[in-house]
């Protein structure tokens, strides 16, 4: 009788440990998911994960929203707020971003390949070993941001300003200039890891 009573209390110790729910970050939660498409804000929500490809998503208010690993490909984020939100390893291949708010957003190792980042604020924004690749960036506010290792090869940065970024180790092959007027010094050029743009700047 007792070995019976100990086998059924570890059995069921057991089972309790195999239904614990296990920690993910990559795992969003689902009411947040609903609470974005029902409103377009979602504050400090976890998305982490989630399927946003195609998506309206212009203005919608994401502040400091956890967006890591999320799949933003195609989608429309006019002018969206993600000020101090984590889009770390997203994919945002392809994604309307114009005039969209980063300030200080986290896009390290995300994917912006062909993404319109058009006049788009992203000041002090984490963007190491982001690809950017044929990115619109005309006219963005990169000021202070992280840019080490970013691929920005064949990106378009007329009139970009680029002042006080961190470009070590960046690519910039083929870049669009445009006409010459980006904030850029000779001193963060001599940083960058693959330059092929043009050799005089203005002071």
């Amino acid at each position: 009788m007792e070995k019976t009573m100990i086998r059924t209390v570890w059995t069921l110790a057991l089972a309790g440990l195999l239904w614990w729910p296990i920690p993910n970050g990559w795992a969003y939660d689902r009411d947040d998911l609903d609470q974005l498409l029902k409103t377009n804000q979602c504050r400090k929500c976890d998305l982490s994960g989630a399927d946003l490809s195609g998506r309206f998503l212009a203005n919608a208010d994401l502040r400091a929203a956890n967006l890591k690993g999320a799949n933003l490909s195609r989608s429309n984020l006019w002018s969206a707020n993600l000020k101090d939100a984590s889009l770390v390893l997203a994919n945002l291949g392809h994604a309307h971003l114009a005039r969209a708010s980063l300030n200080s957003a986290d896009l390290s190792g995300a994917n912006l390949a062909n993404a319109n980042l058009s006049a788009a604020r992203m000041p002090y924004a984490w963007l190491n070993r982001a690809r950017l690749t044929s990115a619109q960036l005309g006219l963005a506010n990169l000021h202070g941001a992280r840019l080490q290792g970013a691929d920005m090869s064949r990106a378009s940065i007329s009139q970009t300003d680029l002042r006080k970024a961190n470009l070590t180790g960046a690519i910039m092959r083929k870049t669009d200039f445009g006409n010459g007027e980006v904030l850029i010094s000779l001193k963060q050029i001599s940083t960058l890891a693959v330059y092929d743009g043009p050799q005089k700047w203005k002071p």
